[in-house]
């Protein structure tokens, strides 16, 4: 399916006000992802480490169709997992598929600069902030990140309520954000 239609910011989703408001602060402005000005450490949130099982159990993406690589490029994996934006993609079909900082020494293995769940919030966090996200009237968002000459770096289609259902897990004692009587998005605006 070509998504062009669906190319849309996170005010024009299904997402309450509420809502946009919480995941912007939580993936954008006060992400735990490297680049953020302002950026919160998980340790902020009352936890030690991020629960990347838990996230990645949470989202229902088949283990599958989760790849987190220290590598240069993921062209050959989004085009096999249908997730290249340029390209067709199945939007029924969940998937994460991203790069991942590394470092080589001598002729060791590629080693991560940080962890796959530090990873994925980090290319979220510039999926929104570079408004390279895709809306789907499923239920599904796409966002996508690419590096400074626009080469993908990654493709994440999960649910919309994923989002939501992440910042619960990590704030799970609501330091930051009162999530308990957020409703669920599917009784978002639009509905």
């Amino acid at each position: 399916m070509r998504i062009d239609e669906f190319h849309k910011s996170i005010n024009e989703s299904d997402f309450t006000e509420e809502q946009i408001n919480i995941i912007w602060d939580f993936y954008v402005t006060k992400s735990i992802a490297g680049s953020a000005a302002q950026k919160r450490n998980v340790r902020d949130y009352g936890i030690s480490t991020l629960p990347i099982k838990n996230m990645l159990n949470q989202s229902t993406v088949e283990s599958n169709r989760i790849k987190i690589l220290p590598a240069t490029s993921i062209s050959e994996i989004t085009t096999d997992f249908k997730l290249d934006p340029n390209d067709d993609v199945e939007i029924d079909h969940l998937g994460i598929v991203c790069l991942t900082p590394f470092f080589i020494e001598s002729e060791q293995k590629p080693k991560k600069r940080y962890g796959d769940a530090e990873s994925i919030l980090t290319h979220i966090r510039n999926a929104f902030a570079h408004g390279n996200t895709y809306f789907f009237n499923n239920g599904n968002v796409l966002l996508t990140d690419k590096d400074n000459r626009g080469k993908l770096t990654a493709s994440i289609l999960i649910k919309q309520q994923t989002l939501i259902d992440w910042i619960k897990l990590i704030d799970s004692n609501e330091i930051f954000y009162v999530l308990h009587n957020v409703e669920e998005i599917e009784n978002g605006k639009d509905s």
